[in-house]
């Protein structure tokens, strides 16, 4: 076999460096390319997961309201439940009457409400209505929640003055206080109830 000329050496030379740099240059873009897919795909990543957070991260304010309508939503329907001419019974003489303790609780959440406002409510008769009571209960949850419901979460966490006691607490702290009674009084009224044969609302409403 004749062997290669010196041009023909050049020539073989010449492509195979082509060659080489061609593929080496082709492998080095692809990695570029993953490389910048990556990158993107790994920016995308945080970018959702920072909107994630934001659509998903309600706030102090947000997460009382919703608990402070749901605890709201719960005395109102039991008030609506026992009829008008049982607003007076009470288990036992020592205790309050079931109108009674609709208005005392109206009146304690007042006090929290005259506390943040810095003002003095005078307090709702004990002789209301039926739908006088439930009208002034909606009244001042309503009042109430709008006192806390656009805060931010730094204004949540400033202490204020407690209206019982001396003591200082959180914001969020404070409008906890209401819906604690709220809770508490619930739990009190739905033996009313109980006691006067009707099924309280919240446990009619349970999936069976």
């Amino acid at each position: 076999m004749a062997s290669a000329g010196p041009w023909t050496t050049r020539l073989w030379s010449y492509q195979w460096g082509y060659h080489s740099r061609r593929t080496y240059g082709e492998a080095n873009m692809r990695h570029v390319s993953c490389a910048r897919m990556f990158l993107g795909v790994a920016l995308l990543a945080v970018a959702a997961s920072a909107l994630f957070a934001q659509t998903t991260a309600p706030g102090l304010a947000k997460e009382l309201a919703v608990t402070w309508d749901r605890a709201a939503t719960d005395i109102l329907d039991v008030a609506e439940a026992m009829p008008e001419e049982k607003y007076d019974f009470k288990p036992v003489p020592e205790v309050a009457t079931f109108r009674e303790q609709l208005v005392h609780l109206a009146g304690i959440v007042q006090r929290f409400i005259d506390t943040a406002k810095g003002t003095k409510t005078e307090a709702a008769h004990k002789t209301v209505t039926k739908a006088e009571a439930i009208a002034h209960l909606k009244q001042t949850f309503d009042t109430g929640k709008e006192m806390f419901a656009s805060l931010t979460d730094a204004q949540m966490l400033e202490h204020v003055k407690f209206p019982f006691g001396d003591r200082m607490v959180t914001r969020y702290g404070f409008w906890l206080g209401p819906l604690y009674q709220v809770r508490n009084h619930h739990g009190q009224l739905v033996v009313y109830l109980r006691l006067n044969g009707i099924v309280p609302p919240t446990t009619a409403r349970r999936p069976r």
